[in-house]
């Protein structure tokens, strides 16, 4: 059976390593990618976190392998300063070579344009079929199914009735969530899902940038122990249950609540609460110990023990191989 994602990413095995903030370090992004996985680059993650020069981190990650990664793109509109440095982080993803992008939020029909005038795939995180249908009019050419087994920001369907609502639309579909080990991964793809994107899993990696405790906590963590808070965001996130995470409720307060909803107000507040989490979220990986604020996803109930990533995919390699 032919595998369109494999013909558009050109990789060997349909695992993507989702860009994730704080935990995408071009390391990891290259270990994944070269074990015949797709890496994909979070571009705050590699200048705010880790603070590399975004087309240096680029460099690094081609210096590590000579196999094909990716670049996602968070489409927040309404930000001059933002916008601006999105699309300098475009222009040089272009310039440097990359031919796979993955967009998030907003419409991508812009972002289309420029990667198809440049030979570059475009996939869209999509969470419902009205998005999906969105982004299908926008040109996309495959969609990232975001379902409400996945780690940080995640959706509200589960992957069975993603699947169900999405199979007519004739475009490659990527499970993302829930994922933790290679019956995972079967059976999503004997649903009829082209490959599979994991963060959490490669979070307990031996090249994941983030402090042992937070791959402790995935290996030790069941699927019991994810929940939803909408804090970090001001939509809902999936993380591991811990006494910071509690701490005055997993939910905003009635008044954060009322202006979430408001036209007027709700984009501001998201940037507000985004904002807060992205510093805690860096305090995370630079200074160990300090909040625990574990995203993940409730894959971690088979994740049992750190590894190399190389040896997620080849695992994982393994185990498509058998079925393909």
């Amino acid at each position: 059976m032919i595998n369109q994602f494999l013909i558009d990413t050109k990789v060997a095995t349909p695992v993507v390593c989702g860009p994730m903030y704080p935990g995408s370090n071009p390391e990891l992004v290259a270990a994944v990618s070269e074990a015949g996985g797709l890496g994909v680059v979070q571009p705050i993650t590699m200048t705010y976190v880790y603070k590399h020069d975004f087309r240096e981190g680029i460099q690094l990650i081609k210096s590590l392998t000579d196999k094909p990664f990716g670049v996602n793109f968070t489409l927040l509109a309404g930000n001059k300063r933002y916008e601006k440095r999105l699309h300098q982080w475009m222009d040089i993803a272009i310039e440097e070579g990359t031919k796979f992008f993955l967009t998030s939020l907003g419409n991508p029909r812009w972002v289309v344009d420029r990667a198809h005038q440049n030979g570059i795939v475009v996939y869209h995180d999509i969470t419902t079929r009205k998005y999906a249908q969105k982004a299908i009019d926008a040109g996309v050419d495959g969609l990232n199914c975001v379902n409400n087994r996945a780690g940080g920001q995640t959706g509200l369907a589960s992957p069975e009735d993603m699947m169900n609502e999405l199979h007519d639309l004739k475009l490659p579909l990527v499970c993302a969530g829930g994922v933790g080990n290679e019956t995972d991964f079967i059976k999503v793809l004997e649903m009829g899902y082209a490959a599979v994107q994991m963060g959490t899993r490669f979070l307990a990696t031996n090249e994941c940038i983030v402090p042992e405790s937070y791959k402790e906590a995935i290996i030790r963590a069941n699927e019991n122990d994810i929940v939803w808070t909408n804090k970090l965001a001001g939509t809902i996130s999936s993380v591991i249950r811990t006494p910071d995470i509690e701490k005055g409720g997993l939910m905003v307060n009635p008044i954060f609540s009322f202006l979430l909803k408001q036209p007027s107000t709700k984009k501001l507040m998201r940037t507000i609460l985004l904002l807060r989490s992205m510093e805690q979220h860096k305090k995370v990986v630079n200074r160990p110990g300090y909040d625990q604020i574990w995203q993940a996803g409730k894959g971690v109930g088979n994740i049992v023990e750190k590894v190399p990533a190389g040896e997620v995919v080849k695992t994982f390699h393994e185990a498509y191989q058998s079925i393909a």
